[in-house]
């Protein structure tokens, strides 16, 4: 079902880029030129499912990490977390940081991110 549905989803995503450029053709055939409709509409749909694509990426990243995934190879990932802190040196606060690291593989990501126990 995963399999099907990512495959549909694609397939929509290539229509809705092919309907972008198809938009893009006749406005700027109208225009200026056909030739130059020609080059609009293929430098909309190649920018347009470049952005779905890397999209759908990062989306899947987002998914397997929170899940407790690798999104490289699947094997549970550990987490570390560190509160937020107050620097002497700089007078300032540092921010959270919460990395997740990948025994098997060796992938790691890092986030800014702060907990409810992060003093305010």
């Amino acid at each position: 079902m995963t399999a099907f549905r990512r495959g549909f989803d694609f397939t929509i995503d290539l229509l809705t880029s092919a309907m972008w450029a198809l938009a893009a053709f006749f406005i700027c055939a109208r225009l200026i030129s056909r030739d130059a409709g020609a080059l609009l509409a293929l430098a909309v749909f190649v920018t347009a499912l470049t952005f779905i694509v890397t999209s759908r990426v990062h989306e899947r990243r987002a998914h397997a990490i929170a899940a407790g995934a690798c999104p490289r190879c699947r094997a549970p990932l550990i987490s570390e977390h560190e509160h937020r802190r107050w620097d002497t040196e700089n007078q300032s606060w540092l921010a959270a940081l919460t990395t997740w690291r990948c025994g098997e593989c060796g992938f790691q990501q890092e986030a800014p991110l702060a907990c409810e126990s992060c003093p305010g």
